[in-house]
C-alpha cells in the first residue's frame, strides 16, 4: 500500500489559502469517455507566512453515491451517501444495487476490472421501490478526515460498466472551496505533484517571486 505525504510551506510573505484536488480519474462508460469533475479534497486555509501543512494519506480509494440530489456542476458540494472501499490494484469490481432494502452496493470481487483500474456496474434502471437514484457518482479518498471525501464526481448512467482508473498525479491550487466542492473540468493549477513511487514526500514550497518549488523524499 503507498503511503505519501504532501507539506505546503509559505514563504511568500502573506498568508495564503491553497487546497488539493486529484488528478481526475480516467473514466469510461461501456467503452465511451466519461466528463470528470475534480472536487477540492484537503484544504489549507490561511497559512501564515514561515509556517507549513502537511497531510499524510494513502492509496486508497472508495467508490462513493450521492443521494442528496447534487448533480457534479463547478460550486456544488458533493457528498458520500454510501461508499464502498475498493482498490486498483486488486482490480476490484463492484455493482450499484437498486432496491436499496439489501443495500446499496454489491459485493466486491477481486480480479474482475482492467490492470490498474475498478469498475463500477450500474442497473436499469437505477432504482426501485421509489428510491431516488444517485445524482452522482464518484470517487472518494480519506485525508485528514475520519471519512473519505470526494475527489471526483461524474453523472450516473444505467445499464452498463463504468471503467475507472485512479491517478497518482495532486494538484495545489489557490482559494477556499469547501472539501468536496466540484470544480471545473479543468481547474487551475499551481503546480502538480506526481507520486511514481509507494512512499514519498512531496515539499511544496510557495515563493515570494510567485513561484513553487517541488522536492521529493522518501518516507
Amino acid at each position: 500500500m503507498a503511503i505519501w505525504t504532501i507539506e505546503v510551506v509559505n514563504e511568500t510573505g502573506a498568508a495564503k489559502d491553497f487546497f488539493v484536488y486529484s488528478e481526475p480519474p480516467k473514466v469510461r462508460f461501456s467503452g465511451q469517455a466519461v466528463a470528470v469533475h475534480p472536487c477540492a479534497w484537503i484544504t489549507y486555509p490561511g497559512i501564515q507566512p514561515g509556517d507549513r501543512r502537511r497531510s499524510t494519506f494513502s492509496e486508497s480509494i472508495a467508490i462513493y453515491v450521492d443521494l442528496s440530489g447534487a448533480k457534479p456542476e463547478p460550486g456544488v458540494v458533493l457528498v458520500e451517501s454510501a461508499n464502498v472501499p475498493v482498490d486498483a490494484r486488486a482490480r476490484d469490481s463492484v455493482s450499484l444495487l437498486n432496491d436499496f432494502n439489501s443495500g446499496i452496493f454489491g459485493p466486491v470481487e477481486h480480479d474482475r476490472s482492467d490492470y490498474g483500474t475498478v469498475s463500477l456496474h450500474t442497473p436499469d434502471p437505477l432504482s426501485r421501490n421509489s428510491f431516488p437514484p444517485p445524482s452522482t457518482i464518484g470517487l472518494g479518498k480519506y485525508g485528514d478526515s475520519d471519512l473519505p471525501y470526494p475527489i471526483a464526481g461524474f453523472p450516473p448512467q444505467a445499464g452498463g460498466v463504468f471503467v475507472i482508473e485512479p491517478s497518482h498525479r495532486f494538484h495545489l491550487a489557490q482559494g477556499r472551496p469547501l472539501r468536496g466542492e466540484a470544480l471545473a473540468l479543468h481547474p487551475p493549477s499551481l503546480v502538480a505533484v506526481d507520486f511514481d513511487q509507494d512512499k514519498l514526500t512531496a515539499t511544496i514550497v510557495a515563493k515570494a517571486d510567485g513561484t513553487f518549488a517541488v522536492t521529493y523524499e522518501p518516507i
